[in-house]
């Protein structure tokens, strides 16, 4: 096929996500697999289909690979500079783990290196996803809920990235925060926020319409007839970011996933959006949903339930 399709490359990746995650394998045959995983994550990023060869080294500007050149012109040029440092970072390690030149074993730091930088092609894949539908303090509480369905390494990651991009992003600032909390604790998030004062105390605070608008997409009928925002971000109670993301930290309910007390992994994650997935989502109700949904059902592509594997 020309384009990717997450049909064709389903048990592939289940296979490789077997051997790499869940049973007991040599450090250079998981090398290996990791490579192949990430040339997948690469395909996807790129749409490059199955008739097209592909190889990480072939990432780059100017690249012999045809259909690597066209498909870069698809991302901006900061992002495929990401996908390049990205790719340059798995293949030296990857190709030794394939080819045979090198004959020590591989040590678990340069397995834990791979391995992050394939969560980084992850993140990439939303970081792109965030970008084409421009989230701002108005974007749908039903995407941002459904991405929050992902281990939060892939969520601080995604946001770390966006808010370096646009610092006065509300949306942006208040999901980073949340994220660090949970793919750290609250004291790391103390910390950021300390760190960024100035920058988060200057982020343009919405006005009264503004708020009117966000309250509005986030009305809920609390009893028949009687409807009432419940929100995220109660702008009503403050006057800057900087206190409001404090009183975010302090809130004894963003304990609850504090360092992923509920899911930390693909695997503890899985479960989660498989149930909310059936529960909340019979019908897509909006393009972007629909597109996040097939980003989602590609990420967990393989991915078995912690429960349900074997020791």
């Amino acid at each position: 096929m020309n384009r990717f399709d997450d049909n064709e490359y389903s048990d592939l990746i289940g296979e490789l996500l077997h051997d790499t995650q869940y049973i007991e394998i040599s450090n250079r045959g998981k090398m290996a697999g990791l490579r192949k995983h990430a040339e997948v994550l690469v395909r996807k990023i790129l749409d490059i289909g199955s008739d097209y060869m592909l190889m990480l080294g072939q990432v780059k500007r100017n690249s012999n690979n045809s259909a690597i050149n066209g498909a870069m012109e698809s991302l901006d040029d900061e992002l495929s500079n990401r996908l390049i440092e990205i790719t340059r970072r798995i293949n030296p390690l990857g190709s030794d783990g394939t080819h045979t030149q090198r004959t020590e074993e591989f040590s678990q730091v340069e397995i834990e290196h791979v391995e992050d930088a394939i969560l980084d092609l992850y993140a990439l894949i939303f970081i792109k996803y965030f970008m084409d539908i421009q989230v701002n303090l108005y974007s749908s509480p039903e995407v941002l809920r459904l991405f929050s369905l992902l281990p939060p390494v892939i969520r601080y990651k995604t946001w770390k990235y966006l808010f370096e991009k646009d610092k006065n992003n509300i949306q942006v600032v208040d999901r980073l925060c949340l994220a660090i909390i949970k793919r750290y604790d609250k004291e790391m998030a103390y910390k950021w926020l300390k760190d960024n004062a100035e920058t988060i105390k200057a982020i343009p605070y919405p006005g009264r319409d503004e708020i009117d608008k966000y309250d509005s997409m986030h009305m809920v009928e609390v009893e028949p007839d009687v409807f009432r925002p419940v929100v995220t971000l109660n702008f009503d109670a403050y006057d800057n970011m900087y206190d409001l993301l404090l009183s975010k930290i302090n809130d004894p309910r963003t304990s609850v996933n504090e360092s992923g007390k509920m899911y930390k992994s693909f695997e503890e994650a899985v479960e989660h959006y498989k149930n909310y997935k059936k529960e909340n989502i019979a019908s897509t109700s909006s393009e972007e949903m629909a597109t996040l949904c097939s980003l989602m059902d590609f990420v967990y592509l393989g991915r078995v339930a912690k429960s349900e594997i074997q020791n």
